[in-house]
């Protein structure tokens, strides 16, 4: 026997909701990203003999000195509509988590590289490709004059150029579009394959902010031509003369590239930087193990401007505190007045 389900009438209150529910995600700006993890094309390196051999992801060359190899990238637009793709060469850095980037470039080069990856490339004009074309394009890589030890790694980026990149968008139309989406193929050339041992400094320890949030960041520079791999990294800070540990960070599975440096974030957890004298305490290891051991000063107008921009950080008036301090205030007041009435009634009682 089949039941029959009869539905209450909403009442207004809940009918009101609803409509300024709807009315709520009408109005709410969109960020996002047009069509995420969708290319529209297919990228596949062709490598030349100067390719390593075992190497198959990527460009692995190991080349003379002064002499220029062609890069071979088969490009296939999986489309049925024409596209537009452009190639540009980068050089690889650390970034922040401890992860090589190929296709992106630093904030600053390195000042210990002797060259830059994207300097020895040609950027590729915009190339276009019909419905369901594919084409080989071949960029030139041009080595230093001047043979060098190790390794110096890079990256081609492989975007696709779409109109809506090349138009800004307002903030007040609430939408935010970024296409993002391409591919890197990475390129590491040497003049030999000599290993080059590994070496870490580091460089400074500082107060600073990761997407605005308090953290204590440590400098770690890679000086030599070579990755470090399997890199692990402990770090504790305390304040200067006391044993008690304020803050801790453990990392491991890191990489760096050749020549590069990073700042290892050390969280503060949501605290307030306070002004004083600190000293960190940091182990890497990779294969070896390197220790250091370095103080560091944290000012107090420095403080007071990280304290401010940390979202973590409620720095809004605290209107119940300051509600309590008027009412002991208050009362103190009155404790005041009451004692010196007593103390006047009890002086002019004593001269009658």
């Amino acid at each position: 026997m089949n039941k029959q389900i009869r539905l209450k009438p909403l009442n207004n209150g809940i009918r009101w909701l609803l409509m300024l529910f709807a009315l709520v995600i009408l109005f709410v700006p969109v960020i996002g990203h047009a069509e995420e993890g969708t290319l529209n094309f297919y990228v596949t390196p062709e490598f030349p003999e100067s390719q390593v051999e075992g190497s198959s992801s990527y460009f692995d060359l190991n080349l003379a000195a002064g002499e220029t190899e062609r890069l071979s990238l088969k490009l296939q637009n999986a489309s049925s509509e024409p596209i537009q793709v452009q190639i540009t060469p980068h050089t690889a850095y650390t970034n922040v988590h401890g992860v090589v980037e190929y296709g992106k470039d630093a904030e600053e080069p390195d000042p210990t590289l002797p060259y830059s990856v994207d300097a020895l490339i040609e950027a590729s004009e915009v190339i276009d490709l019909a419905g369901n074309e594919t084409k080989t394009v071949e960029v030139a890589l041009r080595m230093p004059e001047a043979s060098f030890e190790g390794f110096l790694a890079g990256g081609l980026r492989i975007k696709e150029v779409r109109e809506a990149e090349e138009e800004p968008i307002s903030e007040e139309e609430g939408v935010a579009i970024q296409n993002e989406f391409a591919y890197v193929v990475g390129v590491v050339v040497s003049n030999s394959r000599d290993s080059v041992q590994p070496d870490l400094e580091l460089n400074d320890v500082f107060a600073d902010q990761l997407n605005y949030r308090n953290v204590i960041s440590a400098n770690l520079q890679n000086f030599t031509p070579a990755f470090v791999n399997q890199l692990a990294v402990e770090a504790t800070v305390q304040r200067a003369g006391e044993d008690e540990v304020l803050y801790t960070a453990n990392e491991e599975m890191m990489q760096m590239a050749p020549n590069s440096n990073f700042n290892f974030p050390i969280s503060l957890e949501g605290d307030r930087f306070q002004a004083g004298d600190y000293v960190l305490k940091l182990k890497a290891t990779s294969g070896e193990e390197w220790s250091w051991e370095r103080g560091f000063t944290i000012e107090a107008d420095e403080a007071r401007s990280f304290n401010r921009e940390d979202v973590t950080i409620d720095t809004s008036i605290n209107w119940w505190m300051i509600g309590t301090m008027l009412l002991i205030l208050l009362l103190l007041a009155l404790v005041i007045y009451l004692m010196v009435q007593k103390k006047q009634v009890s002086e002019n009682e004593s001269e009658k």
